[in-house]
């Protein structure tokens, strides 16, 4: 009898969990979504992808549900101590921020198909890097970077729960493609994936 229970209890939790990931209704669908594409596409496609995407219109679906997905990274101030080659620092810098010294035409970046120019070299000690936002605003905790065209500066967007401000922009940050700011540049690695966004009242 005490088997037959635990057996059922076991096929209720598998059965829930499962609800909570393949089904668009559960807490995980959205983030587990980002991980069934990788089965099928490179990360560098979905990106695309999402940036392609409307951000001014939203489904009668979407409408409902008052949420939209949108494909979420990170973004952080590289520390050049975490580097082992100068290189690879002044590309990550150029990747999160903008380039004191502006960018160095004759050094390609290069990562997950991804291609950038690196940063002019610069001394981190005694120049201040990574420092503004688009909006002028020092970058902190709770700051996102959106496309300005549909969520503009100033707005607020809330993404898994946490409501974030809209202080920055990007040259890739187009459509339903969000970047959350850290202070921890671990974190921002941690943060890629496709969230569902609450649709802001603007």
């Amino acid at each position: 009898m005490l088997s037959r229970i635990i057996k059922i209890l076991i096929t209720i939790a598998i059965g829930y969990l499962a609800f909570l990931v393949l089904t668009e209704d559960g807490a995980y669908w959205a983030h587990f979504k980002f991980y069934r594409l990788l089965l099928t596409k490179p990360i560098e496609k979905i990106r695309a992808d999402y940036a392609k995407q409307d951000c001014r219109e939203f489904s009668a679906v979407e409408e409902t549900s008052g949420y939209f997905e949108a494909f979420v990274t990170g973004y952080c101030k590289p520390e050049a101590t975490t580097y082992t080659l100068r290189k690879d620092f002044l590309c990550a810098v150029a990747l999160n921020c903008s380039c004191p010294n502006g960018l160095n035409n004759k050094e390609e970046c290069t990562a997950n198909s991804l291609n950038w120019l690196a940063c002019n070299d610069f001394n981190e000690e005694k120049v201040d890097y990574c420092n503004k936002t688009a909006s002028t605003l020092e970058p902190k905790t709770g700051h996102v970077a959106a496309d300005w065209t549909c969520f503009p500066q100033n707005t607020f967007l809330e993404i898994d729960n946490k409501t974030y401000k809209v202080t920055d922009k990007g040259g890739l940050i187009k459509g339903r493609r969000i970047d959350i700011w850290f202070n921890d540049c671990n974190e921002a690695l941690k943060a890629t994936g496709i969230y569902k966004i609450k649709i802001p009242k603007l």
